[in-house]
């Protein structure tokens, strides 16, 4: 029964807070860990158990990690793989190369762990609000597995693909965005343009 997946949380900045606050609603339970000891508090008054260290959180079914690069999440991964048991699930949220996800998901499935990226759109506030967008890269069952855990904060969780594959959609993503804005700027200049023509006229 998915509500009785426990769920793990890595990494409380200004993304992972609001996250880990709307997983504390989880009928599973949330495990977190932050190096810093101050990010954690509010999550215990929300309902969720504190780790020590990385390897506390690896009791958990779904483990979501959100830290700071490429680095620190294989970092994370690595101590995680270590501890986890056969089965669990490492979803990475944290902005990372196309690359990570793909080639660490390769390299734990001989130990039945898989390793997913499920990077996240939609700002701090729509994190409050359980209202983000999540691209899942990750094989069919595993996808099944966290799909509803995942709804839980976030309102669309869309499969992009094998794992790699929702990093890369989220980069096609905001490349589309940032294009739109660059022809919108480029319209508004056009049209200032002519305006300021017809007045000399």
């Amino acid at each position: 029964m998915t509500e009785h997946i426990a769920l793990g949380y890595i990494g409380l900045g200004n993304m992972g807070t609001p996250m880990a606050k709307k997983m504390s609603e989880w009928p599973g339970g949330l495990t977190v860990y932050d190096i810093r000891t101050e990010a954690m508090t509010p999550l215990a008054e929300k309902g969720a158990s504190l780790a020590d260290t990385v390897a506390d959180v690896a009791a958990a079914d779904i483990i979501s990690v959100t830290v700071l690069d490429d680095q620190q999440v294989r970092a994370v991964v690595g101590e995680l793989a270590s501890h986890a048991k056969p089965g669990t699930i490492i979803a990475i949220h944290s902005t990372i190369s196309d690359t990570t996800a793909e080639e660490l998901a390769r390299e734990l499935e001989p130990q039945d762990i898989h390793v997913i990226d499920a990077p996240v759109s939609g700002g701090t506030r729509a994190a409050r609000f359980g209202q983000l967008a999540t691209m899942v890269g990750a094989g069919d069952e595993v996808f099944a597995r966290v799909k509803e855990p995942f709804s839980h904060w976030a309102e669309l969780v869309v499969h992009a693909g094998p794992p790699g594959a929702g990093t890369r959609m989220k980069l096609a993503r905001n490349m589309l965005t940032f294009t739109a804005y660059a022809a919108v700027g480029e319209a508004w200049k056009l049209a200032s343009a002519s305006l300021d023509r017809k007045s000399v006229v």
